[in-house]
């Protein structure tokens, strides 16, 4: 399965008054490392972080409410066979497949609010219109957030200053560095320490600080995640605590029981869109089944991992 097109794990949406100065966002943007992709020596994809220093004005896509996938062509360039899915606010769909039927450029045709100007030839609309382009091509005005299995920090800086300088960024309040740290020990398994510098996280650790970052301070709306099943976090947790804030969730994975926690999945050939199937009463009934039968095993997992006795 490829990275995704872009390791942003923050966008922008909607109107922001940011209430540093050029000066000062100009010297955390240095800390930050603000860059669109950056990839850490060992070659593992990094999170990085974009400063706003504008007032960004409100239009019609600054908090979409919808997101519209028009159908385009498969890898042989026949016709997907479904036309249009229209996602709902507060909605996770999920995107199977086997490997290499073209789940992660669908994804990356979401990321870049593709036009028809993508291999697929799909369209994404966001409240039923073609995005303007700026939303397409200025960082600081996207409306996605990026999760995937293979993300680490760069910025040399302690997870408490991170949080607060992003917080301080969007015009909102430093304080919420707090409940973004709480809301992300409630999803790995190690506790996260304000204190310690963001390189030293592990991968679940640091997707469990996005996650919850995402969920309190970013704007974005809509989310894409791509095969979190080995992300070292509690995914059923992490996909409802982003669902519950009203994002727009879409989650590529070959976990039965993620692809069952969403209210509809879209099944992926070939490079094509060949059916969307909505999650019916059976299948959740399945799900919760599945659901039981994980916790016993993260119970399980968490006590070996403790050094503890299986009784």
């Amino acid at each position: 399965m490829s990275q995704m097109t872009s390791p942003i794990a923050s966008r922008i949406a909607g109107p922001i008054t940011n209430k540093l100065t050029n000066q000062a966002a100009n010297q955390a943007a240095k800390q930050a490392v603000a860059v669109n992709q950056a990839v850490n020596p060992a070659g593992k994809q990094a999170v990085s972080v974009h400063i706003i220093t504008d007032h960004i004005v409100a239009d019609e896509f600054a908090r979409p409410l919808t997101l519209t996938v028009i159908g385009g062509v498969d890898k042989d360039g026949n016709a997907d066979d479904v036309d249009e899915v229209e996602i709902m606010r507060g909605e996770i769909i999920g995107i199977v497949g086997p490997t290499g039927s073209g789940k992660s450029t669908l994804i990356a045709d979401i990321e870049q609010f593709a036009v028809g100007d993508t291999p697929s030839g799909r369209k994404i609309l966001i409240n039923g219109h073609v995005p303007e382009n700026e939303l397409r091509t200025d960082p600081r005005k996207k409306l996605v957030a990026q999760l995937s299995q293979n993300m680490h920090f760069l910025a040399d800086m302690s997870v408490v200053e991170f949080l607060k300088m992003h917080a301080k960024s969007r015009g909102k309040d430093p304080e919420l560095a707090e409940k973004v740290i709480l809301l992300a020990n409630t999803l790995t398994g190690e506790p996260i320490n304000p204190a310690h510098q963001l390189t030293i996280l592990s991968g679940g650790q640091s997707r469990a600080l996005m996650t919850a970052d995402i969920a309190v301070i970013s704007d974005s709306p809509i989310v894409l995640i791509d095969e979190i099943e080995n992300a070292g976090i509690k995914k059923q947790e992490a996909l409802r605590l982003l669902s519950g804030e009203g994002k727009i969730v879409v989650v590529v994975t070959h976990d039965p029981m993620l692809a069952l926690m969403a209210s509809r999945r879209i099944v992926m050939k070939n490079g094509g869109m060949t059916k969307v199937i909505s999650t019916s009463e059976e299948e959740q009934r399945v799900f919760k089944d599945i659901e039981k039968v994980d916790g016993w095993l993260t119970g399980l997992r968490e006590t070996i991992r403790q050094g503890e006795v299986v009784a």
